[in-house]
């Protein structure tokens, strides 16, 4: 009995540290913060990166953030950007979504380290998805917890979307010769915050890679050719977001749909636009205002602005992406006849070699999963041997099905490989097996490794082969990871006669 009284006293005492330790802290340019601890790693949450565009600054680049006295209290998430209210859609449960309450003040970053100051850790960035219309940095798949324990300081942010990030209209123009883009230059002051002040999580300002998915990609895909951007980052990730022949139309362009969408809230001159409620700002039909970036002639140079920055690249897509007509799931037929129609409607006259290529029955639904996923690999691969870069370019295809009853429907759809990245599994309420586990671990080894080096080889990992034009290889990324050509010799060859003839 006196043992065991011992050993619980013990154990008492060992768990006490544990419960009674000081939250972290950690000191900034504006002033000193106060995170949360979990499981040894420290998370200072809603962070401002940047000023609150409000009043006089909504509309504007994103501007330095005020000092603040005392110790900010950074232990709880902070709200995202203004957007539509979140619904659950296809595969897209909660855990994807950012979470009410949405505000103008959400200019915030979140840091997750297990280093202490001055450790030169290297540094990510994560630019979320979600269209230039939704999302945000507290998306619980993209908790940086686990990948932070693998030795690198993980950063997650918010920027302005919907018409408040992406607003062209002239009176803005006329103010400071340029509109549109402000979401982007949310994303550039976040870099600089980083430089600033990511040395005191651990971080080490000349190693950051920017990571971004989907819009989140696009996003970075602009940066790469911002001058804007030089100097603020190594290495870039680009999940799900890359295209040959990607143009941005002019903010001139753009400039009417603005006043249209102005119009429609009321406000006919700039200080009645600053002046409308921040609910105003919210689309109630996106499809009729559907606001991304252009080419504004500053953040953006041209609409067919060369990448300018010469950084390792690791880029890729899903298995299930590109891969069906809208509305259709993948345990639906697919006719022939849809079929035909897709491809002579994509390619033209080239749609009759298509079919030829991707031959079917009746049912056409593997064919034309083929093809479109075909097409999206080849015309990303064409993005990837345009590029003109010295560094090498990783290229990758998530084969994955996450389990669920929607397995079947939605095969390794769009964002599916975030959670297997993160190794944010937990976040998702789903039947998970020691492969999905597997996977999640293989996942974050590959992109920690390239966020630490820019290559993402090391360990016991099977080798990731640099991309060569010449063989399209890809890494395929799932149970059983390794090389493999995107897609045989003749529909290469078919693929890259399309890309040329169209860019």
């Amino acid at each position: 009995m006196k043992q065991m009284l011992k050993g619980a006293a013990l154990a008492a005492l060992l768990a006490w540290p544990a419960t009674a330790q000081e939250p972290p802290r950690a000191r900034v340019a504006q002033g000193e913060l106060s995170g949360t601890r979990e499981r040894g790693v420290d998370a200072f949450l809603n962070v401002p990166f940047a000023a609150v565009p409000v009043s006089a600054l909504r509309w504007k680049a994103a501007q330095t953030p005020p000092a603040w006295q005392g110790v900010r209290d950074a232990s709880k998430l902070g709200p995202a950007c203004l957007q539509g209210d979140a619904k659950p859609l296809g595969p897209w449960s909660m855990e994807y979504l950012a979470s009410p309450p949405y505000s103008e003040d959400c200019l915030n970053l979140n840091v997750w380290t297990t280093a202490k100051p001055g450790a030169g850790q290297a540094v990510v960035l994560f630019v979320p998805g979600g269209g230039f219309n939704a999302g945000g940095g507290d998306v619980p798949i993209y908790n940086g917890a686990n990948m932070a324990r693998q030795g690198v300081v993980v950063v997650t942010m918010n920027y302005r979307l919907t018409a408040a990030g992406f607003l062209t209209h002239p009176e803005l123009t006329r103010e400071a010769g340029h509109s549109g883009n402000y979401g982007l230059t949310d994303v550039i002051a976040a870099l600089s915050w980083i430089k600033a002040n990511i040395a005191a999580f651990g971080g080490d300002p000349a190693k950051v890679t920017v990571m971004g998915q989907s819009a989140g990609a696009g996003a970075i895909n602009a940066l790469l050719r911002s001058p804007l951007a030089k100097d603020l980052f190594r290495a870039a990730i680009l999940n799900s977001g890359m295209r040959l022949g990607t143009a941005w139309q002019p903010s001139a362009e753009r400039e009417a749909a603005g006043v249209e969408w102005a119009q429609s809230k009321g406000a006919t001159t700039l200080a009645q636009l600053r002046a409308l409620p921040a609910s105003a700002l919210v689309p109630t039909d996106p499809a009729s205002f559907r606001f991304r970036p252009t080419a504004d002639g500053h953040v953006v140079p041209s609409a067919k602005a060369p990448i300018l920055h010469d950084v390792p690249v690791l880029t890729g897509w899903n298995l299930g992406e590109g891969a069906l007509p809208p509305g259709k799931l993948m345990n639906q037929p697919v006719t022939r006849a849809e079929f035909e129609s897709w491809a002579n409607t994509q390619l033209g006259s080239d749609g009759k070699e298509l079919l030829a290529l991707y031959p079917s029955g009746d049912d056409a639904r593997a064919a034309m999963h083929a093809a479109g996923h075909d097409s999206l690999i080849m015309n990303s691969q064409g993005w990837a041997a345009a590029r003109g870069g010295r560094t090498p370019l990783y290229f990758f295809d998530f084969e994955h099905v996450m389990p669920g009853a929607q397995a079947l429907t939605h095969g390794s759809y769009h964002t599916s490989e975030l959670p297997y990245v993160f190794d944010t599994l937990h976040a998702l309420p789903r039947p998970w097996t020691d492969t999905d586990h597997k996977v999640a671990a293989t996942m974050q080894a590959y992109f920690v490794n390239f966020i630490k080096t820019g290559d993402p080889n090391g360990g016991n990992l099977p080798r990731w082969q640099a991309f060569d034009a010449a063989k399209s290889d890809v890494m395929t990324l799932g149970a059983a990871p390794g090389m493999r050509p995107a897609v045989d010799a003749a529909k290469a060859g078919f693929f890259r006669r399309v890309n040329a003839k169209a860019n």
